[in-house]
């Protein structure tokens, strides 16, 4: 986890469910600030090495956005997640899972800094719930794909690693100006922060704070664990990853 050199700067952080390691998180996130590109991936828990197909997925995503209407840069993902687990030896429960495939969520962003000409662009690809959610200047402004807290249930689209097919996705845009904050972040996040919205609460605020403060780490991890304990956050996967545009000298 590295900042970018300006016009953008990024932080992002994940944390399995309770009482699991860092290896056996299936959520997945990667990022190319120099070439404005970050995305976040949930593997779906019942599906056989999930974990791994997010990772591949974003590193595809980030490697190699796809314009809105195509999705062959998912050949490279499948290929590789084949080529690491077919040959491994499991038992026969396990090969059977395998067959099946992995499936994970995806929300991919393609980010273009604004400069003193012109405003800036951002584009969203999502299959799944996995959201971005837009802060300007400490007010809320959207998310996307799931506007609700009520709107997350067990079924999410998911991307496959046999499926052949392309995803059913959706895709919004918008300027990036100065003062725009874009969070990325997985399904359980996702709903605490839109349901704390709704209640009337900035959690941007605290997310900000975790995520730039002294020791971040430690304090994202804290932060995450009291929203589980008493806050009403799922145990589950959790990474959240902020985009925004450098404010520059003197702003």
């Amino acid at each position: 986890m590295a900042n970018a050199d300006p016009p953008l700067r990024w932080r992002a952080r994940s944390l399995p469910r309770h009482g699991y390691t860092v290896d056996e998180c299936e959520d997945a996130w990667a990022a190319d600030p120099v070439a404005g590109r970050f995305a976040v991936a949930d593997g779906a828990t019942e599906s056989a090495f999930a974990g791994l197909w997010a990772r591949l997925l974003v590193e595809g995503f980030v490697a190699s956005p796809p314009p809105p209407d195509r999705w062959d840069w998912l050949d490279g993902p499948r290929l590789r997640w084949s080529e690491e687990v077919m040959g491994l030896e499991l038992p026969w429960y396990g090969e059977m899972k395998r067959d099946e495939g992995a499936y994970a969520t995806l929300l991919g962003l393609d980010v273009r800094p604004p400069t003193p000409d012109r405003p800036g662009l951002w584009r969203a690809t999502a299959v799944g719930d996995c959201c971005l959610i837009r802060v300007r200047k400490g007010r809320y402004v959207r998310a996307f794909p799931l506007n609700r807290s009520s709107d997350f249930g067990n079924t999410p689209r998911l991307i496959g690693s046999w499926d052949e097919t392309p995803p059913q996705a959706e895709y919004t845009s918008g300027a990036l100006l100065p003062g725009d904050r874009l969070f990325l972040m997985t399904d359980a996040l996702a709903q605490w922060f839109l349901q704390s919205h709704e209640q009337g609460g900035r959690p941007w605020e605290a997310a900000i704070e975790v995520l730039t403060g002294a020791g971040e780490v430690e304090a994202f991890a804290a932060w995450v664990e009291n929203l589980r304990a008493g806050e009403g956050l799922r145990d589950d996967d959790v990474t959240l990853l902020l985009v925004e545009p450098d404010a520059g000298p003197g702003e």
